[in-house]
C-alpha cells in the first residue's frame, strides 16, 4: 500500500488566532470538522479525532506547531 501525502490551504476570513484555535483547541473543532478531538494539540503529541457521522476514528501526530500561524501533523 502506498502512502498518502497530502497539502490542504484554505482562504478564512476570521483572524488567525480565531482559526488556529478552532483547530487546536478540542472543545471548539467539533463546530466545523470533526466531531471531537483527545486533547489540545501541541508539539509532539498523538491526538485521537472522531467523526460520528462516520463512526471512525483517527490519530494524528503533531510535528511543528507556530502560534496563530502552523499546524504540521501526520
Amino acid at each position: 500500500m502506498r502512502g498518502m501525502n497530502n497539502l490542504t490551504k484554505f482562504k478564512i476570513e476570521k483572524p488567525a488566532k480565531e482559526v488556529f484555535e478552532a483547530f487546536v483547541d478540542p472543545l471548539k473543532i467539533g463546530n466545523f470538522w470533526f466531531s471531537s478531538s483527545s486533547e489540545r494539540w501541541e508539539q509532539g503529541k498523538t491526538i485521537t479525532l472522531k467523526y460520528d457521522l462516520y463512526d471512525a476514528t483517527a490519530e494524528i501526530h503533531v510535528i511543528e506547531v507556530e502560534v496563530d500561524k502552523k499546524i504540521v501533523f501526520k
